[in-house]
Parts: structure tokens; C-alpha cells; sequence
């Protein structure tokens, strides 16, 4: 995942300005440039909500109506399977999208030109097909993890994978009647990490702790619209995690205040009324204090991280991905500060080249 840091000047002069938006789409070594065929349409959405990311192109007017099908072998190069990369930006482009295609179809229409219609998605994709049942044994989580991830990787469908620190934790590990995407969420969940994709790169990690901002987004700089709403919904005062040590005996951990960096106040905070609600789970996934309070701090993070959601739209900016951390400025006190991007979608059309992104906070 892109660690860097990016100055919307430096953007657009890297970009001259945002000016003629182009692309490249490149299915099984097959290059189809936008500045040479039409492609009318094109939308890439990356996730880091748990969901995999996708791609969705379309292509009219390379149809013989006289021999009844397509020119330039196109049906040809796009079958489902086929590789799948996408780079977007204008006179320079950057990669975005890295998986296969998951599907397509043609459409004919009466007073429109015939149409292929193109989807694609990441290698989660590959991990849904990915069902045999899985008994860890002794095996550690994070080997696990790896493995499953691997598959994707050895398909040709994903380029890397990364997965961060599970230490400590070494419950073994069973998977029935679950597909591997499933089971990985599942254990994202129960080692409160993220898991995603972006170009490539398969991501099981807790991407929170990255907050060094990717972009400062402003008003008038590149933004063109942006909301914001809070919602007490779900907000705790503390996390109390349960669980039972190698001899049985129980043990537990809690957190209190959000460990989640970035100015503003937490939800409780501004509701002190809600510093009274606490949540309380069993886990058999930890077998000391010192992994309950592990645990305990990541579920109130997570849970934090849903009190503040927004979205917003800007000029499009390939270096813009989820997992990462965004500034929004030249609003309202209330509103400038810093976002974690949960969702991103890169669209274009005739109307030109805009992203779309989502975010949530844990402090307002």
C-alpha cells in the first residue's frame, strides 16, 4: 500500500492541471488506450469496508453490423479470466485496479449501438472460489492468513499480500462450509484488521495506525463537494474483553479512551451520558490479560470509527485509495480535519474524470 504523501499542487503539476483525462485498460497483455478506442465509460471501485474491489467498462462502435461481429478480435481478447489492469490519470497515468475478468456480455439496443459491457474484480474474487475446508491445527494465524492469500497470488491475480502483526495470537484455526474471502473477513473481524485491495496488493493489516495523512483535499484546490454527519449509534464508553488463559481461568481486559490520533473530540465526549454504556464480549481467541487489552483497545477503535462518516467528490486523483487517511480543508471549523477513506470510485465518462470517496472518524 502506498505510504506516501501527496501536495494537490505537486498533483497538478504532475497532472498539467488535470487536463484530458485518459486511461489504459490491459486485459492478458492486450492494451486498449481510451485515446484510441471507444470506450465510453469506465469505473473502478476500491474498498477497505470489508468488500472487494471492482472495475466496469464499456465499449461501443467496434461492431460490423454487415458481418455481424466485432472488430479488432475484441470478443476474442476479453474472456472471463483474463487478466485484468487498469491505469488512470491524463498524459501520465498510474495504475488502480490489478484483478481478472469476472464477467461480460454484449447488449444491443434498438437506437443504441451495439455494446460490450466488461466487469472485473480483485483477487478476493479468486477467494471466493476458494471453499475447501481449512484445520489450522497448530499453525499460527498469520501463516494462515498467508496461505489463503497466497492462492491469489499464485493464480496470477493478485501481485502481493500483506499481513500485519498477529502476535500472540496462536488459537488454532477451523474453516467449514466457508469460502476463503468469507473466512478472511471473519477473522478480520476477530483481529480487528482491515482487508482490501489496491493495485494488487491484498491487504490484512490494522491500517488505522498509519495516520500520517495521504492528501489535503480544499475547497476551490480540487474538492468539489464534500457532507458530514456524526451518529451515536452503536458508540460505547468502554470495551471489556473475557476470555480464558492456557489453564482455564479466566481472564480479561478493557479499554477506556480511543487510542485512534487526530484533533476533535470522541463521541463520548461530547455525550459524557454514553461514557456509562460499555460493551462486554467473550473471546476464545486470547489467553492472556495483555490480549484482552490488545483486543479490547482495537474493538473500541473500530467501534469509534464510526461515529463520523462523510462523503465527498474531487477531481480525479489516481493517488487517491482507501486505508488511508485524508485532510479535508476550507470548510467550517466543524468540518476541517482528518478522515480515514473507507470507499473510493474513479469514473469516467464523457463528462470527464472525477473520484468519489467515503470516509469515517472517530473524533468530530
Amino acid at each position: 500500500m502506498d505510504k506516501k504523501t501527496y501536495s494537490f499542487s505537486t498533483l497538478s503539476t504532475k497532472y498539467e492541471d488535470f487536463r484530458g483525462p485518459a486511461f489504459t485498460i490491459k486485459v492478458d497483455g492486450t492494451t486498449l488506450k481510451s485515446t484510441e478506442m471507444p470506450i465510453v465509460s469506465l469505473e473502478v471501485d476500491l474498498n477497505a469496508d470489508g468488500s472487494a474491489g471492482g472495475c466496469h467498462f464499456a465499449v461501443e462502435s467496434l461492431y460490423d453490423n454487415e458481418k455481424s461481429k466485432w472488430s479488432n478480435s475484441l470478443a476474442d481478447t476479453i474472456q472471463v479470466g483474463a487478466k485484468l489492469e487498469i491505469s488512470l490519470g491524463y498524459v501520465k497515468q498510474e495504475e488502480v485496479f490489478y484483478g481478472y475478468v469476472d464477467e461480460y456480455f454484449m447488449a444491443y439496443g434498438g437506437s443504441a449501438p451495439p455494446r460490450l459491457e466488461v466487469t472485473g474484480i480483485d483477487g478476493f474474487g479468486f477467494l471466493m472460489a476458494c471453499q475447501e475446508p481449512l484445520y489450522g491445527g497448530k499453525k499460527k494465524p498469520k501463516a494462515v492468513v498467508e496461505d489463503i492469500l497466497k492462492k491469489a497470488k499464485s493464480a496470477g491475480y493478485a501481485k502481493s499480500f500483506t499481513v500485519g502483526s498477529l502476535n500472540g495470537f496462536d488459537v488454532p484455526i477451523i474453516k467449514e462450509k466457508l469460502d476463503d474471502f468469507k473466512y478472511l473477513k471473519v477473522l478480520a473481524e476477530r483481529y480487528c484488521m482491515s482487508l482490501f485491495a489496491v493495485d494488487g496488493e491484498l491487504i490484512f493489516d490494522n491500517v488505522t495506525k498509519y495516520s500520517t495523512p495521504l492528501l489535503d483535499l480544499t475547497v476551490g484546490a480540487g474538492l468539489l463537494d464534500f457532507e458530514k454527519r456524526y451518529s451515536l449509534q452503536g458508540q460505547v464508553g468502554q470495551v471489556e474483553i473475557w476470555g480464558r488463559d492456557e489453564n482455564q481461568k479466566f481472564i480479561k481486559g478493557a479499554a477506556t479512551s480511543v487510542s485512534i490520533s487526530g484533533s476533535g473530540k470522541t463521541a463520548v465526549q461530547i455525550a459524557p451520558k454514553f461514557k456509562q454504556t460499555a460493551l462486554r464480549e467473550h473471546n476464545e481467541y486470547v489467553r492472556t490479560e495483555k490480549e484482552c487489552v490488545e483486543m479490547a483497545q482495537a474493538r473500541l477503535d473500530a467501534i469509534a470509527l464510526n461515529f463520523v462518516s462523510g462523503r465527498g467528490a474531487c477531481v480525479g486523483l489516481p493517488e487517491l485509495i482507501p486505508g488511508r487517511f485524508i485532510t479535508i480543508k476550507g470548510l467550517d471549523e466543524d468540518t476541517v480535519g482528518s478522515y480515514f477513506v473507507t470507499q473510493v470510485h474513479h469514473q469516467v465518462s464523457r463528462q470527464g474524470y472525477y473520484t468519489q470517496f467515503q470516509v469515517k472518524g472517530a473524533k468530530a
